[in-house]
């Protein structure tokens, strides 16, 4: 296993504006999911791919900082594109949506590297400190959690009456507000500190193969963690809408015009997960002189994460194609895509409980048994 980069060329200008570039046309390929073919989903995929190839490409070198920032921002793009697209594209408030300020936005990134001049390179080593110990404490927190989250998810496998079943045991512990506090304590520190440590992280040049990939699966997991919490959280408190796997699965997930970039965004947040959490591994491993079993305990965890990533995608998109009529998904998440939420999650006159929205109330819901309430 080669442990530094090799490549050490200067990265031409179209290669430095190329990441930005990506960026601006993702978009387009999450619009070709629905429009021209489910397949075209791989093109989601092989994006932040490729950036990821660029960011390696422009550490190795470290001349065009800005270049390298835009290269693993550009990794986490589907993670973006939702968070933003779940903030504006459903309100009334503001005259523009997700895909006006996207473009702005990946437009002057595009100019800035374009133009970006070379800087000296630092060769001075970082040392890791109290923030990184920090930072590796709360991470094993929200990775105790993530374990019985995606376990959790996995069993939509089952079907959605299992998936739900489980969380309703799991969050008789997760919903309770000192854990909640603590939990969102954590994701908050793990965003405002690995922003710090990744700003710190790309000051060096000649960086090694596996902190490329820890930087870019932290830049993923910074937008991913904004995006997936506030969703829950707006979900939760301004819609009151229970975020169970009828909520992830109510729309087609490959030909809905907005659900279709929540393929990539889920699958890409389990592999980031696991990646980015492999490498810590990796580091305490081989800070106890254990090389061979952090190498192995790298790849396990990886192979792992991708295995469950591919699992849990593929039982949601599986769950979302046997779809809901229009009227019967208003009824479950509102108008998505711009008309706002009446604040219930099925319509029924009364904020209802999580029991109220299990897979037997909502096909009382939809038929109109059970009168005004689902009990």
């Amino acid at each position: 296993m080669t442990s530094e980069l090799s490549v050490r060329s200067d990265v031409p200008r179209t290669g430095r504006a190329a990441p930005a570039l990506i960026g601006l046309v993702y978009p387009a390929l999450v619009w070709s999911v629905h429009a021209l073919s489910p397949f075209a989903v791989v093109l989601t995929l092989l994006a932040p791919g490729l950036c990821l190839y660029l960011a390696f490409r422009l550490a190795n070198e470290n001349r065009y900082r800005g270049a390298t920032h835009v290269a693993y921002f550009a990794v986490g793009a589907p993670a973006l594109y939702t968070f933003l697209g779940g903030w504006l594209d459903s309100q009334k408030w503001l005259p523009f949506g997700a895909n006006g300020v996207w473009v702005i936005l990946w437009s002057g990134l595009l100019i800035l590297t374009a133009v970006e001049r070379p800087k000296a390179i630092e060769e001075a080593g970082i040392r890791a400190g109290k923030l990184a110990f920090a930072h590796g404490v709360s991470a094993a927190v929200i990775t105790t959690f993530a374990v019985f989250h995606l376990a959790n998810h996995l069993t939509g496998v089952f079907g959605g009456e299992a998936h739900m079943a489980v969380m309703r045991h799991l969050r008789l512990v997760y919903r309770q507000p000192t854990v909640e506090v603590v939990l969102l304590s954590c994701v908050l520190f793990q965003v405002v500190s690995g922003a710090v440590l990744l700003l710190r992280r790309t000051r060096r040049s000649t960086v090694r193969w596996t902190e490329v990939l820890q930087n870019a699966s932290g830049a993923y997991l910074l937008l991913f963690f904004a995006s997936h919490v506030s969703a829950v959280l707006r979900a939760r408190y301004l819609q009151h809408i229970d975020t169970n796997w009828i909520w992830l699965t109510a729309d087609n997930l490959l030909t809905d015009a907005w659900s279709v970039r929540l393929v990539p965004y889920y699958f890409l947040g389990v592999v980031a997960l696991a990646v980015h959490g492999a490498s810590g591994l990796r580091w305490v491993l081989l800070e106890h002189g254990r090389r061979q079993t952090a190498e192995r305990a790298f790849l396990a965890t990886v192979a792992a994460g991708g295995l469950a990533a591919l699992t849990i995608v593929v039982a949601m998109v599986v769950a979302s194609l046997g779809g809901v009529s229009a009227a019967a998904r208003t009824k479950i998440i509102g108008d998505r895509n711009g008309g706002g939420f009446d604040g219930e999650c099925w319509r029924l006159g009364h904020r209802p409980s999580y029991e109220s929205c299990g897979v037997g109330g909502l096909f009382r819901a939809i038929s109109g048994e059970g009168g005004d309430t689902v009990e």
